[in-house]
């Protein structure tokens, strides 16, 4: 073989290795860490492939480990008690959490709601750095080497753990000093401004009320944008009503100058998840991390 310590390129592979020796089922493997069965596959077969050997035999019925597999999975097995064994020693001798914790966050949450979450953290936690992506494309947990997401909208289903942090909305605003509508129906009369990446021909705004009931309007947008502060700059030099997160629009009302127009009714609502690798193998800095978002952000998203 060309060396077990190139074969395994992280603990990830040395769980997935030791996982699959035991349940013989890529399936099963994949159940047991929480992981999609491709992801499983995919880096046993890149495994396979710096190894230059088979690590496992497989047919329609079962999954053997080879004389290869064998050493290459006791490896594994090693590398997997010495990371246990080095936390504990890094944790009695350190006392406090230490070094970097990478995040990946939707952009529009991460710019209204994680600079004070991130200095407030950092503040607690001196000795730790962060790093922080904003994308809203789905990031690959494992793959790209993050240590926490948080995911706005329905969990996905290759998440290794997923906790709700709650909800956000977006909802209808106007400039302080300007009357509300009165019902959803009078909107067609004024100008408009959307949370949107772009319309069809005939753009529609839908409303869902405190009961649940949908309303679909027809509305002619003065503004289409997927930019919140622009809309918000917009209706407080305007007559324009827009649609706004409740996390943007949060500080105008705060100071007076914005108003929520039709309160019965919201323009979207999604969950908040933070999704992270199981805690077991956690480094402290990112179980601080957690455990800190899990007291901080769900406030935020309350008020």
């Amino acid at each position: 073989m060309g060396g077990n310590g190139m074969i395994l390129s992280d603990l990830t592979d040395a769980r997935i290795l030791t996982t699959l020796r035991g349940t013989g089922s890529f399936a099963g493997t994949a159940r047991a860490l929480r992981l999609p069965t491709t992801t499983v596959s995919r880096r046993i077969a890149k495994m396979e492939e710096r190894a230059g050997l088979r690590l496992f035999e497989r047919s329609t019925r079962q999954v053997c480990i080879t004389e290869a597999g064998e050493v290459a999975a006791d490896h594994a097995a090693q590398m997997l008690q010495e990371a246990e064994a080095a936390e504990l020693s890094i944790d009695h001798l350190r006392g406090a959490p230490a070094g970097r914790v990478a995040l990946s966050t939707p952009v529009i949450f991460g710019q209204a709601l994680l600079a004070s979450v991130a200095s407030g953290f950092l503040q607690a936690y001196p000795d730790c750095t962060l790093e922080i992506d904003l994308s809203d494309r789905h990031v690959d947990l494992i793959e790209e080497r993050f240590d926490v997401v948080i995911r706005v909208g329905p969990p996905e289903n290759d998440e290794i753990i997923v906790k709700p942090l709650g909800v956000v909305y977006a909802n209808l605003y106007r400039a302080a000093d300007l009357p509300a509508p009165e019902d959803p129906a009078s909107l067609a009369k004024l100008p408009i401004g959307v949370l949107h990446a772009g319309f069809g021909p005939s753009p529609t705004l839908q409303l869902t009320s405190a009961q649940g009931r949908d309303t679909t309007l027809r509305v002619s947008p003065a503004l289409v944008t997927m930019n919140p502060w622009l809309l918000r700059e917009a209706a407080l030099n305007s007559e324009m009503v827009v649609v706004l997160p409740d996390i943007v629009a949060a500080p105008a009302v705060e100071e007076g100058r914005l108003h929520r127009v039709l309160p019965d009714w919201h323009a979207r609502r999604a969950p908040v998840h933070l999704a992270f690798t199981s805690r077991r193998l956690m480094r402290p800095a990112v179980r601080a991390f957690v455990d800190y978002a899990f007291e901080a952000i769900p406030p935020k998203l309350k008020a």
